[in-house]
């Protein structure tokens, strides 16, 4: 295969890659260029603003000429058109290559800003790198399993600094003592006058009792006996 393509290029010659065209320093901007053909269009611009003008100006004299005088303000008229007609082909094709070579800048800035985004990526890329060959994989797990011991090594201080050195109590003791405790308290109130406390439920047959107008009060020591039973 090879020796084929060898002796199709000796006979028929290789095609020559070309060089790339050396740049022109001295060559105008497509920036400079743009602004020329604008500047350039303005001024034909106006050219076509001030023809209109002067032919609205020969269109309203002739709405009353009559006669050789109409007819010149007609030449003239038409001689207005012919040169607005070629001023606006010089418009048009300066738009269009105005358009053109601004289609070509947008183009350069789009590759500039591509190449500038890549370049920007490339550095930060081996700065990337540069920090990430700095760190050590190994230690960074040692590090955090340190870190999970020492934790765990505070829990467990935390653990032991909360316990109580010395002292059992009997639950069974502490209900009977916390029992005697609201025995006191409802006493207490009762001898003031204050009622039950608001945690005790109160007793239906009690209320029932108070329903009734005829009924007969209970005294302190009964409501006591009744509370008890609750």
């Amino acid at each position: 295969k090879f020796n084929f393509i060898s002796n199709m290029n000796k006979l028929f010659g290789a095609s020559k890659k070309k060089e790339p065209e050396a740049i022109n320093p001295n060559a105008p901007s497509l920036t400079e260029t743009s602004e020329k053909l604008g500047e350039r269009g303005d001024v034909v611009q106006k050219k076509v603003d001030a023809l209109n003008q002067e032919l609205m100006q020969v269109k309203k004299e002739m709405v009353n000429a009559k006669g050789m005088r109409k007819k010149t303000l007609q030449q003239k008229a038409l001689h207005i058109l012919k040169r607005r007609k070629m001023y606006d082909n010089q418009l048009g094709h300066l738009q269009n290559q105005q358009f053109n070579v601004d289609q070509v800048a947008f183009a350069n800035e789009s590759i500039q800003d591509t190449l500038n985004t890549v370049s920007a990526m490339k550095e930060a890329a081996k700065v990337q790198k540069a920090q990430m060959d700095k760190f050590d994989m190994d230690q960074v797990e040692d590090m955090m399993d340190d870190m999970a011991d020492l934790m765990a090594d505070q829990e467990d201080i935390q653990e032991m600094m909360g316990r109580n050195f010395g002292v059992d109590y009997d639950e069974a003791d502490l209900m009977d003592e916390l029992n005697e405790l609201d025995e006191e308290i409802i006493g207490e109130q009762l001898n003031e006058g204050l009622g039950l406390p608001s945690y005790i439920p109160q007793n239906q047959n009690v209320n029932k009792d108070a329903a009734k107008p005829d009924a007969a009060q209970p005294s302190e020591s009964e409501a006591l006996e009744n509370m008890m039973q609750i």
